[in-house]
């Protein structure tokens, strides 16, 4: 029986088929941005569902609010990473704060990614490549993975494109376009500066461009100077720079915060185990196969190794592998995000192999692709249809109530105050993170609110000593039996003399 899949795939209709249900589920992104993170998804444990939008959208939110960006002892994570604060600057001086158009910025960048994805996969696919493609580009559509994280306002999504982009222009690249050596260093710069975990995906974009410069010596030493010296020169030139204007102790501090704890080797087991079973966070579907893939192509069939874009892509996958494993039980579900595309990647460019070679697997193959597509559709269809807006309505009822009393100071402090911030406009400073300690921190700004989620904490009650804390709300919000409770506090000062911490610098 002769199976002409790959031509049946090629047909002008079903590639039209294939593109309409990519600009459909990419469209649909769109829909409902004010909607919370989905409760009770896979990926519920995730914090950045109420805190990291604000984190790294500060700058540009108090850029916005108050003219100035940086605010003195604070948390200012700008300082260390500004390209992200930097394009929502650009955003914001058009449409004002507002957490639709800065996760509106993310769901564009996603689809900006699936044309390089498409490009990326066709380039490397064997024989006539469009068919991979196009099957990689509609996985990572209709990822409902994907999709709930391409709808924050968080660094990852922005993170992959760059990604993406970089191993596109190292895939061209040969010794006489310096112009594109250029940009491939200028891209792994950017990633660097949008998240330094980025870190982790150097060692694929080198192997593309190395491969790219015909695997020589003299390729090697441009690979290695376009992936590693000149970016770190320019990070280094940067975080020197950063110290010049005075922002040396909110850099280290960043640094310093995020350190890598030291591993408990004895966990190591567990650990594992852990990471192995979430996994299945990227897909039900293709990371079970994505494994098949690797011991087959380990054991057997090891020509797809030669390909550099499947090569890189195992990379990723270590590299994300060895620092969750760090990270022992201090990760979320986003940091898997950036091994998505290479797990997609990985199964079409098997597809493309088995079409030329293997057709009867290569159907097996698609059948099991096409389904998880269709149950992927039916988790993101459910995302959009049963929707919970508990968070997003706390934060406006916050800001009408900051808004409603005058004599309070407009000014939040809480960990999650920033998210509010960026949701609400009103300003806010971090209970939990800054150079400046908070009592300190609290004394010099005077903040009229304060943020707790379920109860205060007993470690925070020394910087609030000074205060009496008037409930005013409280809110039910998301799946987290430690933070399902937000409650918004009206802070008054004292009477002198009883311990009120003094405003001014300390």
């Amino acid at each position: 029986m002769n199976l002409d899949l790959d031509g049946w795939l090629g047909r002008r209709s079903v590639r039209m088929t294939i593109w309409a249900a990519v600009c459909v589920l990419s469209v649909l992104k769109f829909f409902y941005l004010t909607a919370d993170f989905p409760n009770w998804s896979p990926w519920m444990i995730d914090q950045a569902k109420f805190t990291d939008e604000g984190w790294w959208a500060g700058a540009a939110v108090m850029h916005a609010v108050t003219g100035h960006w940086y605010v003195a002892g604070d948390y200012n994570p700008a300082v260390a990473l500004p390209v992200w604060p930097l394009l929502l600057s650009a955003v914001f001086h058009f449409t004002g704060v507002s957490v639709v158009a800065a996760r509106a910025l993310n769901v564009a960048i996603s689809m900006a990614t699936l044309g390089v994805v498409f490009a990326l996969v066709r380039r490397f696919a064997s024989g006539r490549g469009e068919t991979p493609a196009l099957v990689a580009v509609l996985l990572l559509a209709s990822s409902p993975f994907a999709f709930v994280f391409n709808r924050l306002a968080i660094l990852e999504t922005l993170v992959v494109f760059e990604f993406c982009l970089a191993l596109l222009a190292a895939s061209f690249a040969s010794a006489k376009r310096v112009g594109l050596l250029a940009a491939v260093a200028a891209l792994v710069t950017t990633m660097m500066l949008t998240k330094t975990t980025a870190a982790l995906l150097t060692p694929a974009v080198g192997w593309v461009l190395w491969s790219a410069l015909g695997r020589r010596p003299g390729g090697l030493v441009r690979s290695v100077a376009a992936v590693v010296v000149v970016p770190a020169a320019l990070v280094k030139g940067y975080a020197l720079l950063a110290s010049a204007l005075g922002y040396g102790a909110d850099y280290r501090y960043f640094f310093d915060v995020n350190a890598m704890p030291d591993i408990a080797w004895a966990q190591t087991l567990g650990t594992l185990r852990d990471l192995f079973e979430n996994g299945i966070w990227l897909d039900r579907v293709l990371y079970p196969v994505g494994l098949a893939i690797l011991v087959v192509t380990v054991a057997w069939k090891r020509k797809l190794w030669s390909n550099p874009l499947f090569a890189a892509s195992w990379m990723v996958l270590a590299a994300v592998a060895v620092f969750i494993f760090s990270r022992q039980d201090d990760y979320a579900p986003r940091y898997f995000l950036v091994a998505l595309g290479p797990l997609i990647w990985i199964v079409a460019l098997t597809l493309g192999e088995l079409l030329v070679h293997a057709r009867k697997t290569a159907v097996l193959l698609l059948a099991g692709l096409m389904a998880a597509v269709v149950a992927n559709g039916w988790m993101t269809g459910e995302f959009l249809t049963h929707r919970d807006y508990d968070f997003h309505d706390a934060a406006v009822s916050i800001g009408e109530i900051v808004r409603s009393h005058p004599e309070q100071k407009p000014l939040i402090l809480g960990g999650s105050g920033a998210q509010i911030s960026l949701m609400t406009g009103i300003p806010s400073i971090n209970d939990g993170f800054g150079t400046q300690d908070v009592t300190a921190k609290v004394g010099r700004y005077q903040p009229g609110w304060y943020l707790e989620w379920n109860d205060t904490a007993p470690e925070n009650e020394d910087f609030l000593s000074g205060f009496t804390l008037e409930k005013m709300a409280s809110y039910p919000a998301f799946d987290d039996d430690t933070r399902n409770l937000l409650i918004l506090y009206r802070m008054t000062p004292k009477a002198s003399g009883a311990g009120v911490p003094q405003a001014g610098k300390p």
